[in-house]
Formats: structure tokens, sequence, C-alpha cells
């Protein structure tokens, strides 16, 4: 079972609904006036060239009359004229403003979107819900706030586009009822049947090929791996060009079978859509030019129902604005089931062994933890990884006393980096507890404990921002605070390689930009400490270091082992290092084995012990003051 699942009951988020609606429902909260604006062009931009069909029929007529010698008839061709020219206008004017409002709206509603997008992506605590796939193919299909580089911008103005259309097919047959009112039905659902299997068809072919996202995502990596500059120089010394190269077209060919072979069933259904067209409106004409020569129209009408005809067929069929509408409000409905997966703060799950315990009557956001370094017990805590048989954790106890440092060792997979998760809040064990200051974490307020973290993690992030941003994010709240910047850097010992950048503390961080450089793996280290150290500086009062040292060179380890006991004062910190030189100067160390303690105690106590430690340490010191060959350490 996830360890968070992405809906509380482990419902998975609805999809129905359709997209448009949900957009166009959105509308007049982003803005009331713009929305009223946007139906007023609307239905004015599609009844004016309705009223100038009607008006040009009826200037047909009169000059007919004055043909025949009517007096008025003059008069009444300027009056025409006049309502005409007006009528132009009307239209010039009313189709652009359509379009403005549309394209306001649409890119509020899409600035919106994108704004909850990031917020429901952030809002969890933990880090579950990246690994549950269903949330994950939310994500891919929100994340863009629409597929093919179409936004619900595009999808409005595409909106407007088509819903001027419509309205003025419906009052071209409208027009064409006051003739013959089967006329007018019979055209008007043969292109709307017509119309709608187009469309059905091309969104057959769209859910072919949206439907899948995980199979999307494989040829997208791949793509995107060879063009990712960190995988560059492999790419090149392991001669994986043409590899790429054929993988990339082997997963295109899977991911897009479906929607090939749904063009192969549907090759006919085009050329019969337009022949139909042609047919319906081959027997509308024929319809009328029958009424026409025998006398029941005057030549006026028969301008005016020909032209409502003409306007009828030509706003039916599938344009490109269909294309945007479908895949730009595509991710409305899927923002929405986002937020629906990524609740605030999950449901606390209990183990049944602890499940007598008092819960308390306080909101979460009512027991906050204090300014003093905690004290924190694991307590038969079992965890295991979503879609994995394998427990990582099964029983596990660990003390972790206030105000001490714990160092972490054990060969890959013991658990390490888990322990480390679960502590920071981003997993919840499936049965246990972990309390804080003997407060159960899963009854706290999470966020606020992860607040009291300071962290370097082994998967550490190299933000591509300014040197001063990648310390400051510590504790964002005090950005300002350059000289607790410049203090934590130096305890970090990457004062040095700041002061030597070429705008120092505002130097960016990344050779993407102008002036920017890039930092080498130690060097990204170091700063990643300094930002944990800013984060204690301004109250963190947890430190966990996950392989603080794995990318240092062998005089900066020093330095960081040096500093260690400084470093550490003051806060309750857990350290987790392959690198015995820096676990050594730990108050206390764990030996972790297959997901539980095998020996504890401090490094002269496991060394001394000769157990699982010690052979540990004797390995790594034979790397360094083992057998000599040529003078020179086997290190």
């Amino acid at each position: 079972m996830p360890s968070q699942p992405p809906v509380p009951g482990g419902e998975r988020p609805s999809r129905r609904g359709s997209p448009l609606l949900a957009m166009l429902g959105m509308l007049p909260s982003v803005s009331l006036p713009l929305t009223g604006l946007l139906l007023f062009a609307l239905v004015g931009a599609a009844l004016a060239p309705v009223a100038l069909t009607i008006a040009n029929g009826r200037l047909v007529d009169v000059v007919s009359g004055a043909a025949h010698g009517q007096a008025s008839a003059l008069r009444q061709v300027t009056v025409l004229a006049i309502l005409i020219a007006l009528g132009f206008l009307l239209q010039q004017l009313l189709v652009p403003v359509a379009q403005q409002s549309a394209d306001v709206l649409g890119r509020r509603l899409t600035r919106q979107l994108r704004d909850r997008v990031m917020a429901a992506s952030l809002t969890p605590t933990g880090i579950g819900h990246l690994e549950d796939t269903d949330t994950l193919d939310l994500v891919t299909g929100a994340q863009g706030v629409g597929t093919a580089g179409f936004t619900p911008r595009d999808a409005l103005i595409a909106t407007a586009n088509i819903g001027v259309a419509r309205l003025q097919a419906v009052a071209c047959a409208a027009l064409i009822a006051v003739f013959h009112w089967w006329l007018a039905l019979a055209l008007l659902a043969g292109f709307a049947v017509l119309t709608s299997g187009a469309v059905a068809d091309y969104r057959r072919g769209q859910q072919a090929l949206m439907g899948t996202p995980a199979r999307l995502r494989r040829p997208s990596y791949v793509r995107d791996f060879a063009r990712d500059p960190d995988a560059a120089k492999e790419i090149r010394v392991f001669g994986l060009r043409d590899w790429l190269d054929l993988r990339f077209h082997q997963e295109w060919r899977v991911s897009m079978a479906g929607l090939w072979q749904t063009r192969r069933d549907g090759r006919l259904l085009m050329p019969a859509l337009t022949a139909g067209v042609m047919a319906v409106q081959l027997g509308g004409f024929t319809v009328l030019g029958l009424a026409a020569s025998s006398g029941d129209l005057s030549a006026g009408r028969f301008t005016a129902y020909a032209g409502a005809l003409l306007g009828l067929s030509a706003v039916m069929g599938v344009s490109p604005d269909n294309v945007k509408i479908d895949q730009g409000a595509a991710a409305i409905p899927l923002v929405r089931a986002l937020e629906r997966a990524l609740p605030p703060v999950p449901a606390p799950v209990r183990a049944a062994s602890v499940s007598t315990a008092p819960v308390p009557t306080a909101p979460a956001a009512d027991r906050p933890f204090d300014s003093s370094p905690p004290a924190i017990r694991f307590e038969a805590v079992d965890f295991r990884y979503a879609g994995r048989s394998e427990p990582v954790f099964c029983g596990f106890d660990l003390d972790i006393p206030a105000g001490r440092s714990l160092a972490v060792v054990g060969v890959n997979g013991a658990g390490k980096s888990t322990l480390v998760k679960l502590l920071s809040g981003m997993y919840r064990p499936q049965a246990g507890r972990i309390l804080i200051d003997g407060v159960p974490l899963a009854e706290a307020d999470t966020a606020g404990w992860q607040r009291r973290i300071g962290a370097v993690f082994q998967d550490f992030v190299h933000y591509e921002l300014s040197a001063a941003d990648n310390v400051g994010l510590g504790a964002v709240e005090h950005l300002d605070d350059m000289e607790g910047m410049r203090t934590c850097a130096d305890q970090a010992g990457a004062s040095e390689l700041i002061d030597r950048l070429d705008h120092g503390w505002q130097n960016m961080l990344s050779a993407r930009f102008p002036g920017g450089r890039d930092l080498s793996g130690g060097e990204w280290q170091r700063l990643a400490l300094a930002r944990a150290l800013f984060a204690v500086r301004h109250g963190a009062r947890l430190l966990i270091l996950d392989e603080p040292a794995s990318a240092l060179d062998v005089r900066a380890e020093a330095e960081l082992n040096d500093r260690f006991l400084s470093l550490t004062e003051g806060v309750t910190s857990v350290l987790i290092s392959h690198r015995f030189s820096t676990t050594r100067r730990a108050d206390r160390i764990v030996v972790l084995e297959h997901g539980t303690v095998l020996e504890s105690g401090s490094h002269d106590d496991l060394v001394a012990a000769d157990g699982a430690y010690a052979r540990m340490f004797r390995i790594q010191a034979d790397r360094f003051d083992g057998p000599r060959t040529g003078g020179e350490a086997r290190a």
C-alpha cells in the first residue's frame, strides 16, 4: 500500500466531465465583467453577419423595385446602404473585442491554473505522491496546463471563434426556417451530425495518443536524455548515440501504435463526411433554386436564404480551433483531480499496536515544537515503499537524545536514507510511531516540523540561482541576512569559492545564464552544507547530513571533520556517511543491517567489540594504511 494514498480512502480521482464546460465554468471567477463582455461580443459578432445577409436581400428587392419605377426606392436604398455599412463596421469591431476579451481572460485563467498546479504539487508534506503512477499521470497532464503547446488561453480564443461560428449557424438556420422549417432543420441536423462525426474521429485519435501518459513518458525520457548536458559525456564516451536514436524510435513507435491504428480504422470517414457535406449543401441550393424559378421567392429573398445557406455550410466542420479547444482545455479536469489527489495533510496512519494511545483533541496547528533541540524516538516502526513486497523497517526502534549527534552506518540498502526520509516527514510509517519530544509526528504539524530541520540530502538540489540564493534558501524568510550567509559559508568551507566568482554572491550558478558558472560536485556540496547551516542559524534544531562529504576532496573532508563538533553544537544531529573519519566524531554510532540496529555505541566501543562496524572500519582504514606498492598507499 502507498505510504501516502493519493486520495483518502484509496479512491482515484475522476477524470470525467467536459474540459470545455469546466473551462467556461471557471470564467466568472476569473473576471465577471470580462466574461460578460466576451458573451456580449460573441452574440453580436454572430448575429451581425446574418443581419447583413437579410439587409442585402432586402437591398436587392428594393433595387429591383426601383427598376420598376417605385418612387420610395431611392430613399430605402440609402437607408439600407447606411445600415449595411454600420452593420459591417459593428461586425469588424465586435470580432476583435471578442478575441481580445478571450485573450485576456485566457491569460488570467492559464496563470490561475498554473498557480494551482504549483500549489497542489508543493502542498503535501511528504513525497510519496511522486512515486505513485496514477498521481504522476495527473502531474504529467496538468503540469503543462495544456498539451502540444496549447494552453487554456489558446482554448478560450478558439472557443470564441467557434462560438461565433456556431451561433451564426443557428441564426442562419433560423433565417432559412422562415422559408421552410423542415429545410432548416434538415440542414442544421445534417451539418451537426457530420461535424460531430469529424470531431469524434479526431478525438478518438487524441485519446489513443494521450490516453497512456506512462507510454509517452518513455520516448520523452530518451529524447530529453539525449539533450541533457549532464549525460552528454557518457553518451559520447560509451558511444550511445546510435543506441539512443534506435531506442527513441522504438519507444515512439510503441507509444504511437494506438493512434496509427485509429487513423487506419477511420481513413474512409473524412472522404465520406466531405461528400455528405457537399450533398446536403447541394440539396439546399436545389430547393432554393426550384422555389426561385417557380416564382415563390423574390430575388432578394433568394439572396438572403442563399447567403444563410452559405453561412451555415461555411461554419461547420473541423478546424484547427477544435484541436486547440480539446488540447488546451484538457488539463483543467486534471488540475482539479490533482488537487483532490494531493490533500494538504494526509490522514495519520496508526499501528494496531499503538491504537490505544490517546488522540489529542487539539488540531495539529496547535501543537508547535519548541526551540530546543528535539529528542527523537522511533517506536516499533514498520515501513515499506509502495509497490515493493519487502519492508525496509519492521518493528524498528531507535532513540536519539536531545542535543546529541548520531551517526548511522551500514551497507547500501540497509535503510539509512529511508530513516532520514521518515524522520523528516517525507514518508509515514505503515505501523509504529515517530515521537518528537514525546509528540507523535503523525499527530503534529508536519510542515512546522520540517521547518525545524536543516538538511544536506544525498541528492541535494543544485539551484540554478545566485550563490546568495543557494545559501539563503535554507531560511528563505531571511534572504536579507548576508552576514549570516557569509558566516555559514565560512563554516562550510564555501567562502573561498564564492569569493572567486566574478560577481561574488550574486553570481548565477549555471552556465546557461550570461556570466553564470557551474560548480564541481564538491563545491556544490559545500553550498548545500552552508544552506543547512543557515537553516540552523535561523531556528532549525535538527541537522541531517546524508553523505555530506561524498564529493569532497581529502583536504575539504578533513576540514569538515575538524569542524564537526562545532557544526553540531546546540542541535540534535543525524549523520549518514560511509566515511568513518567523519562518523567517528559522533556521540553515538548505530550500524543498520536489513532495517534493524545491529550495533550501537561510540567509535571506540564498536571497534573494541570487533563486530560489523570494526570490520568495515578496518577495510576502509586498510585503503590508506595497508600494504604499499611502489611507495604509494592504495588510496
